[in-house]
């Protein structure tokens, strides 16, 4: 596996949910609910990654407009060949059982809050989420973490959100940074597209909301299982 040298690198900017928060959890209860309640056929591990993006697109908007936005908020291949008024049925209950089990049931990955210490003491770090920024703000408060990041970037920082690579490039210019300075760590299909968009150095982590053969089809510089792998690429 590749090592990275910090001595090259100057900012580490980290996606929220599914690189520091583990909600993996969360969502595999919602997908079970509403597999029973609706009686869907679908392999939960095979949706994993489109339910998150799903949710994660839920929680930016007020229930009037995910109504507005609702056609193309639910194109998504596990709720093809249901009726429109259903796929919206089935959408709310299950963003609400996710909000239901989140907190009990989502913490941080073991090690990373020791990593994180390590990497503030080399390098500046970054929040990038297409969540909202307080919602990471409230995660880093929670788990004693805030005082690690002097920027936090959410969906209403930016027009566009991953895989766009504003919000990369909007940290990067806050830091003064060149591309060749960076390192983006996601967990998605949209972080490796953002991350490759903003030429950053781009670090996918396979923690379970995407298949790991789906995220190396999108060719990552570096791809790694989980946050046990993820401590051991940095050469401190």
């Amino acid at each position: 596996m590749e090592k990275i040298n910090l001595e090259k690198y100057k900012g580490i900017i980290f996606d929220m949910d599914g690189v520091i928060y583990d909600i993996s959890e969360a969502i595999k209860k919602a997908v079970d609910d509403s597999v029973e309640k609706y009686d869907m056929n679908v392999n939960p591990d095979e949706v994993m990654e489109e339910i998150a993006h799903l949710i994660e697109e839920i929680q930016n908007y007020p229930i009037p407009k995910i109504l507005l936005n609702s056609y193309d908020l639910l194109k998504v291949k596990f709720l093809e060949g249901i009726s429109f008024f259903k796929k919206l049925r089935i959408a709310i209950f299950m963003f609400n059982q996710f909000n239901k089990y989140k907190d009990d049931e989502s913490t941080i990955f073991k090690g990373i809050d020791d990593l994180i210490s390590k990497l503030a003491k080399n390098v500046k770090l970054a929040i990038l989420t297409n969540n909202k920024s307080q919602y990471a703000e409230e995660v880093l408060k929670k788990f004693n973490l805030s005082n690690y990041f002097s920027t936090i970037i959410g969906f209403n920082d930016v027009t566009e959100v991953k895989p766009n690579p504003e919000g990369i490039l909007k940290i990067l210019n806050k830091w003064d940074l060149k591309p060749s300075e960076a390192i983006f760590i996601g967990d998605m299909t949209t972080d490796i597209e953002a991350g490759k968009a903003a030429n950053v150095k781009m670090i996918c982590v396979a923690s379970g909301l995407a298949q790991k053969e789906t995220l190396r089809e999108h060719h990552p510089d570096i791809l790694v299982d989980n946050t046990d792998e993820l401590i051991k690429v940095f050469d401190f």
